[in-house]
């Protein structure tokens, strides 16, 4: 830890290098939390204060920082670090406030990388090259703050690859209301390798359940940044694609989420006379047309399901339709569909 008087005048500047937190059994030896350096500014007069008082940060800087996440297949997390009561060699002292407080004007995370595996859901969510910076007024129960994000994410669920190294960016306005935790979203702007997204909407937690109250769409698109979201065993490589036509996504996900119920959510995702062509391949794909919804009305996962009121293209001379739907997702699918073509 090296305090400098200089680096940041007129504030104190205090930096940590090297910092790790180490896990033990059944995570024994991994790494939970490893920063290169951390940088903190604070007026002269807080490195004065005594342990017992609050110490008020104004700026926080994180270099390449590596975070994860773990939960194995018997639901062990290697976040659960925290001794329990009755490993403790005395009780603890009688509950105080908090001795570290936040006044930031700007914090950011550099080149940093977070992975998040879940064993029990086979879930991974990698995020690499992360780059995060937020800039504001942090301080008492409300926050706002103007926020700019980019990484590169990998996501896969059970054995299906969904994201692989796919480019994000989020320019993203939040209001953080403190007391009653709830994050509101005002103007967003999010960029998937190239697909645009615009959303707004809230997060807000309850003791017992999360409400969620998302939109977003799609403001202008070209077909093939479509292609380019789905996951890679089905659109392969796209280097030399030729594509052409236009598509959107118009989107909400509204409602509570707990153990038992799921936001409802209403998601359209059309296209009109696309097409696209692989440079390796005779012909393409022409004349495509996309009205399809993904939609949920009760709450309960279950009762998800995919409405696909129209899926036509061309290859050739050869013309393919397609109308239906796909329900009971979660479980063993149910499949009602038409389909005509050669």
């Amino acid at each position: 830890i090296d305090i400098s008087l200089i680096r940041s005048f007129p504030q104190a500047s205090v930096v940590i290098d090297e910092l790790s937190v180490i896990n033990y059994a059944p995570f024994e030896g991994d790494t939970l939390v490893y920063s290169k350096k951390i940088a903190l500014d604070m007026s002269v007069k807080e490195l004065l204060k005594s342990a017992s008082s609050a110490i008020s940060v104004q700026k926080i800087i994180i270099d390449e920082a590596n975070i994860a996440i773990k939960t194995d297949s018997l639901g062990n997390s290697n976040i659960d670090i925290t001794k329990q009561k009755e490993e403790m060699e005395q009780p603890p002292a009688e509950e105080e406030s908090s001795s570290f407080t936040f006044a930031l004007d700007h914090y950011e995370i550099n080149d940093s990388k977070i992975l998040f595996k879940d064993d029990v859901s086979k879930t991974t969510l990698v995020m690499t090259g992360l780059n995060h910076s937020g800039d504001g007024s942090i301080s008492g129960d409300k926050v706002i703050l103007d926020t700019q994000t980019q990484t590169e994410a990998s996501f896969n669920l059970g054995d299906t690859n969904y994201l692989n190294k796919n480019k994000l960016l989020l320019d993203a306005q939040l209001e953080l209301d403190l007391e009653n935790q709830k994050y509101a979203f005002k103007e967003n702007k999010a960029l998937v390798n190239q697909l645009p997204l615009e959303f707004k909407g809230y997060v807000q937690l309850f003791e017992k359940y999360t409400d969620v109250d998302l939109s977003f769409k799609t403001p202008s698109s070209d077909f093939k940044n479509f292609l380019a979201v789905l996951p890679e065993a089905y659109s392969k490589n796209l280097d030399g694609v030729q594509t052409s036509g236009d598509f959107s996504i118009d989107g909400m996900i509204k409602g509570k989420t707990d153990d038992i119920y799921i936001p409802k959510m209403d998601i359209k995702i059309a296209s009109n006379n696309a097409s696209f062509k692989y440079p390796d391949l005779p012909k393409g794909v022409k004349n495509i047309t996309i009205n399809t919804a993904i939609k949920n009305e009760t709450g309960l996962a279950d009762d998800t399901y995919v409405d696909i009121s129209n899926l036509t293209f061309r290859i050739d001379e050869d013309t393919f339709a397609a109308k239906g739907s796909l329900k009971n997702l979660t479980k063993n699918m149910i499949v009602d569909m038409v389909l005509k073509g050669t």
